[in-house]
This record gives C-alpha cells, sequence and structure tokens, in this order.
C-alpha cells in the first residue's frame, strides 16, 4: 500500500484573537481529514471504504422519502392527492405573510400521509428500497475527539444516496460500534447506482488527521458590532475574516461549521442544540480560500493560474484565465465583440482545476457540504443534517 501523504495547514497570517478581545474564549478544534484515494480495510478509519459490519447484523436499507412523483392508485391516496393540490393553490394564491401557519401544518401532514401511502404501493419497485452507502468510519485510536458514547470505540457513518424530502439532502444513520465486539465482517452491498445520485457515492479513501484551531463562522460570532469591528479592520486588506482567518473548510470532525449559506444549528426533537459532527464536503479548500487553507504538501504539486475579472462596455461581467507570466492587456482584449472597462479589471492567483485533490468525489448539491450533526444530550444520540451550496 502506498504511504499515506501528511498534511500541514499553514499558520494564520494575522492572529485576529489578538486584534479583537470578543473573539476570546471562542477557539475550538477541529479535525480536518484530508481524503486521499486509496484501498482500505475495514480495520481501519476511512472514508467511503469498508465498514467493520458484524456477518450477522443487516445492512440497513432505506426506504424512506426517495423522490418519487407516481400518482397514487388507491381512493383514499387520490383524495389525499387533491387535498394536497388544493392546499397548493391555497398557498399559491397568498403572499407569504398571508400564509396561516395552519396550512402549512396541514400541507405538511397532507404531504407525510401521501409520501407513506406511495411507500406502501410502491413496496416491491427497488427504487423504494436503496441500500445505504458507507461514507465514513473512523475509529478512536485515530481521532479520540468524536463523541464516542462509554464501550464504543468506531463511529460509522452511512447515509442514503439520493435527496429526501423535505431536506432534499441524503438521509444519514450513524452507528457506534466497539470493534471487539464484531468476530466475522459482512461485505456490503454494492450500491445501487441506478437509482442513486452520483455525486453522493464517495470514493474509497484514507484519512490523515489533523488538529487546527478555529473560530467562529461569521454568521456564528457573538455580535453585531463585532462584525462591524471585523468589517472595518478588513477595508483594504487582502485577508478576509470569512475566508482565510476563521473556520476551516473541507471534510472535517467537530470543531466549528464552515457554512456555506446562513447558520443553522438543528435542534433533537427533545429541543437540545446539536453538536457538529462531521462535514463531509465537496470542495476541500475552494479557490477563495487557498491562501489560508490549502495544505503546503498540496500547494507544492499544485499548477496555480491567474483568474481575471471585469465589467465590458455594456455593463456584463465576466472573467477569463491567464498563465502566472501572462499580463492581461484590456486594451486590446475583447469577449464576444465588446470591449472591457479597463478600470474594472481585478486579478487573483488561484489553484488550476486540476489541482483539486482526487478525494471522495463528491458533488453535494452546487459544490456545497453536508453537515451531520449529533445530540450529545440524549442517550439515543439523534442525528440530523443540513445540506447547503455556494
Amino acid at each position: 500500500m502506498d504511504a499515506v501523504m501528511g498534511f500541514t495547514t499553514p499558520e494564520k497570517p494575522v492572529d485576529v484573537a489578538e486584534l479583537f478581545p470578543a473573539l476570546a474564549g471562542l477557539a475550538r478544534t477541529t479535525v480536518r481529514l484530508h481524503p486521499q484515494r486509496g484501498v482500505t480495510t475495514a480495520y481501519e478509519s476511512s472514508l467511503g471504504g469498508p465498514l467493520l459490519w458484524p456477518a450477522d447484523e443487516a445492512w440497513p436499507v432505506c426506504t424512506i422519502d426517495h423522490p418519487d412523483d407516481r400518482p397514487l392508485r388507491s381512493a383514499e391516496g387520490q383524495k389525499l392527492e387533491r387535498r394536497l393540490a388544493e392546499l397548493r393553490a391555497a398557498v399559491d394564491a397568498r403572499t407569504t405573510a398571508l400564509v396561516e401557519p395552519s396550512l402549512y401544518r396541514e400541507y405538511e401532514a397532507v404531504e407525510a400521509c401521501i409520501r407513506e401511502a406511495r411507500r406502501g404501493e410502491y413496496a416491491s419497485d427497488p427504487a423504494a428500497r436503496l441500500p445505504m452507502v458507507a461514507v465514513a468510519q473512523v475509529y478512536a485510536r485515530d481521532v479520540p475527539e468524536l463523541p464516542f458514547p462509554e464501550g464504543t470505540d468506531v463511529c460509522q457513518v452511512l447515509w442514503c444516496p439520493t435527496d429526501h424530502e423535505p431536506d432534499y439532502a441524503p438521509r444519514v444513520d450513524v452507528r457506534w460500534r466497539n470493534a471487539t465486539t464484531v468476530t466475522a465482517v459482512a461485505t456490503a452491498p454494492e450500491p445501487d447506482r441506478e437509482h442513486s445520485e452520483d455525486g453522493y457515492l464517495p470514493a474509497s479513501c484514507r484519512i490523515t488527521p489533523e488538529r487546527v484551531v478555529e473560530l467562529p463562522d461569521w454568521d456564528d460570532l457573538p455580535s453585531d458590532e463585532l462584525r462591524e469591528q471585523i468589517t472595518a479592520w478588513e477595508k483594504d486588506r487582502e485577508w478576509s475574516y470569512g475566508r482565510h482567518l476563521s473556520v476551516a473548510p473541507g471534510t472535517k470532525i467537530g470543531g466549528w461549521v464552515a457554512w456555506e449559506q446562513n447558520a443553522f444549528w438543528p435542534e433533537c426533537d427533545q429541543g437540545h442544540r446539536m453538536d457538529h459532527l462531521l462535514t463531509a464536503a465537496t470542495s476541500e479548500c475552494g479557490y477563495d480560500a487557498w491562501q489560508a487553507w490549502m495544505p503546503l504538501e498540496t500547494r507544492a504539486r499544485t499548477s496555480f493560474g491567474k483568474r481575471v475579472r471585469f465589467t465590458m462596455v455594456d455593463g456584463c461581467t465576466s472573467h477569463t484565465m491567464i498563465g502566472l507570466d501572462e499580463e492581461f492587456d484590456p486594451a486590446t482584449f475583447t469577449m464576444l465583440g465588446r470591449a472591457v472597462v479597463a478600470e474594472s479589471v481585478t486579478e487573483a492567483v488561484i489553484p488550476l482545476d486540476s489541482a483539486e485533490p482526487d478525494g471522495l468525489g463528491l458533488m453535494i448539491g452546487d459544490v456545497g457540504d453536508l453537515y451531520i450533526f449529533v445530540c450529545l444530550t440524549c442517550p439515543d444520540r439523534p442525528t440530523a443534517v443540513e445540506l447547503q451550496c455556494g
């Protein structure tokens, strides 16, 4: 087996916690996993690899809320569909401010009844029974920071590789095991590729855990006053708090969440705020944050180019790529016959598309992330997911 490459996240160019006392005490440690394609075994920590799954335990199969618009055949099912159409028309006829909460509640309840009826009527269809796929397996010896319940030392994450209502994200199943109790290991079923989203089928990857100290995402900062102070400080500086100096992007365990959109910390059914367990990411560092988050070892083997952004004389904006040693001349450059406004030109060095490591191979939404949360208060450790795209 090839040696696993080590990874080192660069030191931050600015210690913002020193500049802004309100950040004191907000630092957390996250574990970046740095997935690398490779063959793994059930006795190793991995992403997308085989699981230490007992041979005498059924492999989980998902039968819940797969996207499905097939009509119901029963009289009761058709009655539900007519009522849903009536409710949809009622909602569409009102502005958001005028829709009664009771209308939404009934709409959601009827949708749930239709999904349940459809599962029953189409139970024999393979699309209604998808085998879960392995996303992660992490042993306590590699990432002891995980909140292992007493008597367990393996965390396993599976998901159903298609979108599910109402979150339009993979349905996640998290298992905690004691490795010593597994004497015979099952072979996972092949994914049902016909009915799965290709972007939700992770490649087998080895992991290289790296501990990184991070600060809250912009939306998780404790006050508007602090955000205003940081915004004023950022003016005319090349470093951005949100992109470079706060929360780590990529596939990781624990710590803060690098939200693609707005912060959304879920609560369990008992009202407890959940903790961040795992982020599964499409991109490990992105184009706009690579200076701070691309590991030094990856940077050393990466090719770079310049992204040139500009506004054209008709007001449209666009961009082009040029080599690092090339100069962009707005006086001679045209796009579809349109000239460039010279004063609008900006340039940025970015990694080329081919530089992204051949890691998990996920495509979550539109180059987004899937965040998995766990409630550490409830004994049964319920989980929740949030999918966000840039």
